[in-house]
């Protein structure tokens, strides 16, 4: 990948003509509205009403041609109403560290983001999605566990072109990721083989951070580089982790909120689209710690049948859903059950000190629908006492995963899966993993003895019927 910012600006440039590659802002007020009576009056969106930068007309101004003089702002914001689609112009490459930023259209359809990131990276695709995700403030991990963990995601990223995604900012597990990146880069001849995505929302983080990304764009008016919340406002609000070689900051219009994974999910999803005859990419998901909003991303993994790791050791969800996938399956994991309400909320009691859920029915009823019998060769536990090291653990994800595709694979699928079946071979070669090549081995010696044995037994009955 070249690191030119100059090439990273034209990609944004040259994409930013397609109809759906734009940002989005609010257009309750416009750059013409002002509110000299309460200079510091907010909108609904977060910002200053004298501080928008929407350049159309304004609702404010339609009300007010209609007649409505009062100028009172709506009671709530509304994203499908109050918001338009804007040229991209917060776009750049931040030094020393080099990261890649963009600020997006929530909406925007993944496969444009995905191709854009792509043409980035040469064209050259990823063979593997890792996608990590988990503990963001107050996160801890021991210091035996972290260095493994870090050297297991660096070494499986490494061996097989790998992106990894996060949630991008700097804190928690996406900053535990970006620095041990930026420590890798540092110990190794080629420093951007690993990249590294962070996806936030551009009003999750903080208003200097904003500042300084609209200061480092070329294409930001100078005159719109000024707060959009009053001086005396005190934000806990996080940023980006520049470690990363990209980050790209959804934009929905407004100044607060927090992205779901939708954009991850689908980012995933098209990734793993790519497949032809000398191509394939797999995804893995690993659960670090988290809190019960991530359960969501474990739900979207499972619904896509994507493996998922998860760390044990590393505290909250990760491992209420390792401690129960352990409580609820034999000593072979062969055998399962679904875990009673009791059990869910002993280990909930137990990794969530405080209550910390209000709607705990909804949470039990998320987590037995992710350990139903039939979900289980999707999740997959690293222990540091028992398991080699992250990396395998991940590999073995994958294998399982594709050994239970086969089993449910329909009539005339059979070449497709075997194609698949090489690639996998090839990346386990690729990957030091020979405890994935030998079941496909051994698989494929018995149906060559199989064959042979038809083969003889056929010709010995020609033979019988010959005159």
């Amino acid at each position: 990948m070249d690191e030119s910012p100059e090439l990273w600006r034209a990609l944004i440039i040259h994409h930013r003509e397609q109809a759906n590659f734009k940002s989005r802002t609010c257009k309750i007020y416009n750059i013409q509205s002002a509110c000299p009576a309460e200079p510091d009056k907010l909108c609904p969106c977060g910002r200053m009403v004298r501080r928008h930068s929407f350049t159309g007309e304004s609702l404010e101004s339609k009300e007010f041609k209609q007649g409505n003089t009062e100028r009172k702002s709506p009671n709530e914001f509304i994203e499908m109403s109050h918001t338009v689609q804007v040229p991209i112009n917060v776009f750049g490459i931040l030094r020393p560290a080099g990261c890649k930023f963009l600020r997006i259209d929530y909406r925007l359809p993944m496969e444009d983001l995905f191709q854009s990131i792509l043409e980035d990276c040469g064209g050259q695709k990823p063979a593997l999605i890792l996608s990590i995700y988990g503990g963001v403030k107050y996160f801890t991990m021991i210091g035996q566990l972290e260095k493994e963990f870090i050297r297991g995601v660096i070494d499986a990223a490494t061996l097989t072109n790998a992106w990894i995604l996060t949630a991008g900012i700097n804190n928690g597990v996406s900053k535990l990721v970006g620095e041990g990146i930026s420590h890798y880069r540092l110990l190794q001849e080629y420093p951007n083989k690993v990249k590294c995505i962070g996806m936030t929302m551009w009003g999750t983080i903080n208003e200097n951070t904003r500042l300084e990304l609209k200061s480092a764009s070329n294409g930001f008016p100078k005159p719109l580089c000024e707060r959009h919340i009053p001086d005396n406002v005190q934000e806990y609000k996080e940023t980006i982790e520049r470690n990363h070689t990209h980050c790209i900051l959804f934009d929905s219009g407004r100044l607060n909120g927090y992205l779901n994974d939708s954009p991850r999910h689908q980012f995933v999803i098209e990734a793993c689209k790519h497949k032809d005859n000398d191509h394939s990419c797999y995804a893995v998901t690993i659960i670090v710690e988290g809190g019960l909003g991530t359960l969501e991303v474990v739900e979207n993994d499972i619904e896509e049948k994507r493996p998922i790791v998860l760390i044990q050791g590393s505290g909250r969800l990760a491992d209420v859903l390792a401690m129960l996938v352990e409580q609820t399956s034999n000593y072979d994991r062969n055998q399962h059950r679904t875990p009673s309400d009791q059990e869910i909320e002993q280990a909930l009691g137990l990794f969530f000190h405080s209550a910390s859920y209000s709607d705990a029915s909804t949470v039990k009823g998320q987590i037995k629908k992710i350990l139903q019998k039939e979900h289980r060769y999707l999740l997959h536990i690293f222990s540091m006492n028992r398991d080699k090291n992250v990396a395998e653990t991940i590999f073995k994800a994958i294998f399982t995963v594709t050994k239970e595709r086969k089993k449910s694979e329909l009539p005339g699928q059979e070449e497709q899966f075997r194609k698949d079946e090489d690639k996998l071979v090839d990346l386990a070669l690729e990957w030091n993993y020979f405890d994935g090549i030998l079941p496909i081995l051994q698989a494929r010696q018995e149906e060559i003895i199989k064959m042979q044995r038809e083969t003889i037994a056929t010709g010995h009955g020609s033979e019988k019927v010959r005159p």
